[in-house]
């Protein structure tokens, strides 16, 4: 406090010598320069050694101490990915890093890909995080839509870019999907509706039909539960049908023409490499549905449905993967509803890029998500009933398919595998299959 109230009088003293100097004076304005440098040179070796009032003192013992010692299934329990991982991810958004600068040293890079995944992992307040950290909550805000900005600008070029689809990569979905008993299937067509809070003048768009407020991403995803394609951002009030008509998936399907270049004759019928979807969507030669539901079924129907629902079982996978992994989208996301769109989007690719590497999601976040689950309830599909608008040439897909797929001996009519509550109970085993290229595992176990 001296130190100060001497350097106040010093100050003052420069001030009124200042004041004594007329316009006209020789030299005045250099004189005036050389005591303001004086002043400044005065107060830069006075307070060298002290910090400024606007950086306040945090703790920072969690990341720099605790995460360091961690072993690996604590690391990835705080993290949601293993250690080795987190490396190769600090490799790709090096684009985070910021300089440092004369006021203070900049947040490292491996500190800001930390902050932004255990934002994206724990349901926590960004008040609780920034204590953890040893950051401000502001930071927190900041750094999480920069990481995802970064992730989705970087990853997802790399591990979500399947469009256009060239004729490879639909041989190898078709033969994937044929591996869980679908021919010509290429993935898997799907909603899910992600907790959102609206401002009040949109609250009305975004309140879906279970009282609650939420956006939908709709997903194309492949038989290893990764996904094709992504669209996020409509409001919960809207059916995944309405959503997938105005898409830009439904164009690029019709503008492929490799789609029908991979062709199979299935008794007689051309199938073209289609996707296959619920009760909710229409029926065409892109997008096969269940038959809908009735007390007399023939035998070639309920194959169908069966395969049809095994197979589409990936994309509610997918979904239950990317909200266990990432609790921040699986209890509702609290940000802004414009940066909303970013962090989900930026969770997809970073599924995807994952899943290339092999980090499995803990059995354990697939049971607290049960549980969250268990407590909300969702949307009911709204059924597509009549498909005039379809033609003949969809049912006459499904019919071909329905034939063939009873005829590889896929049920047993003399067994009753294939009535309703048998064939329900028969989804809930746990199954899993490996493809050859990468020795992938798909766990197929019902999450929901």
């Amino acid at each position: 406090m001296e130190k100060k109230n001497k350097f106040v009088k010093k100050l003052i003293i420069s001030r009124r010598r200042l004041a004594s100097f007329t316009l006209f004076e020789k030299d005045s304005c250099d004189v005036r320069k050389l005591l303001t440098l004086v002043n400044a040179l005065e107060f830069h070796t006075l307070y060298e050694s002290e910090r400024l009032c606007w950086q306040r003192f945090r703790s920072q013992y969690f990341w720099e101490i605790d995460c360091q010692k961690a072993d690996e299934k604590c690391f990835k329990n705080n993290f949601r990915v293993s250690r080795e991982v987190f490396n190769k991810l600090c490799e790709l958004l090096n684009g985070l890093q910021k300089s440092n600068t004369n006021m203070r040293e900049a947040i490292p890079l491996e500190k800001r890909v930390a902050i932004g995944l255990y934002t994206l992992g724990s349901s926590a307040e960004y008040r609780t995080i920034a204590n953890m950290f040893g950051v401000g909550k502001s930071t927190v805000c900041k750094i999480l839509l920069q990481f995802c900005n970064e992730v989705w600008r970087i990853l997802a070029p790399i591990y979500l870019k399947n469009f256009p689809l060239t004729r490879e990569k639909i041989e190898v979905l078709c033969q994937e999907f044929e591996m869980l008993g679908f021919p010509q299937c290429i993935g898997a067509l799907d909603g899910c509706h992600i907790e959102v809070h609206p401002s009040k003048e949109d609250a009305t768009d975004y309140y879906n039909y279970k009282g609650w407020y939420s956006v939908v991403l709709l997903a194309l995803v492949d038989a290893r539960c990764r996904f094709i394609y992504v669209s996020c951002g409509s409001p919960g009030r809207c059916n995944d049908s309405q959503i997938f008509e105005g898409s830009s998936l439904k164009q690029q399907l019709n503008e492929c023409s490799h789609l029908k270049e991979v062709k199979r004759n299935i008794l007689g019928v051309e199938v073209p490499a289609l996707i296959i979807g619920d009760s909710a969507f229409k029926l065409s030669d892109k997008l096969m549905k269940p038959y809908p539901f009735q007390l007399s079924q023939n035998l070639e129907q309920k194959c169908f449905n069966y395969a049809l629902s095994k197979s589409r079982r990936v994309v509610e996978n997918a979904f239950g993967h990317l909200k266990a992994r990432f609790r921040r989208i699986g209890k509702g996301i609290d940000n802004a509803l414009k940066y909303a769109n970013a962090v989900i989007l930026s969770c997809c690719a970073l599924h995807n890029f994952l899943s290339e590497h092999n980090d499995v999601v803990n059995d354990k976040w697939l049971k607290a998500l049960q549980s969250v689950e268990a407590n909300r309830s969702y949307p009911e599909e709204i059924i597509i009933l009549a498909d005039q608008s379809s033609g003949h040439n969809g049912e006459e897909i499904r019919n071909a398919i329905s034939i063939y797929l009873s005829q590889k001996n896929c049920c047993n009519e003399e067994d009753n595998l294939y009535n309703i509550d048998e064939a329900n109970s028969f989804l809930n085993v746990e199954e899993e299959y490996t493809f050859p290229s990468g020795e992938t595992v798909c766990n197929f176990q019902d999450i929901n």
